[in-house]
């Protein structure tokens, strides 16, 4: 009597085991294509995107003409590269104050002039006009990206 209670009762607790096992197993793939559709969907939407990219130069002291903040755009930024041995170019990131009170730099950064891009990014962007300077200590031209991230 003893041994069929015994056996019974791991019957009971291998079938138990074998159902539990098995209940995860089936709603994993479910619960996991949940997961990557949200994911995909969160990366297409915040990504940089190219407001203007142009040349200017050669020259010395080069500014780009005004350009308006996108909606909803909080962040901001400016990629510049020249080229050019001992050269160095200062980028100004200037924006329009509100009430006629004239423009001001928001962000600056200094790089060297060799074929790579510098990034000067503003993260907090809520001014509506904004334009890019770009100072150099011997003429070249100057290729630069505006660029929001939405």
């Amino acid at each position: 009597m003893r041994l069929a209670s015994i056996s019974l009762a791991l019957a009971t607790t291998a079938s138990g085991l074998a159902l539990a096992a098995a209940a995860p197993a089936v709603a994993a793939p479910a619960a996991h294509s949940e997961v990557s559709t949200h994911a995909s969907v969160a990366t297409a939407m915040a990504s940089w995107h190219t407001q203007r990219h142009e040349s200017l130069g050669p020259g010395k002291y080069l500014e780009t003409t005004n350009w308006q903040r996108r909606s909803g755009v909080r962040v901001m930024q400016v990629k510049a590269r020249c080229w050019g041995n001992n050269s160095q170019m200062k980028v100004n990131l200037v924006y329009k104050r509100r009430g006629g009170l004239g423009w001001k730099t928001a962000k600056s950064g200094k790089w060297a002039c060799n074929g790579r891009y510098g990034i000067v990014r503003i993260s907090n962007a809520g001014h509506s006009t904004y334009y890019a300077t770009f100072t150099l200590n011997k003429k070249h031209t100057v290729e630069y990206w505006v660029q929001y991230y939405k």
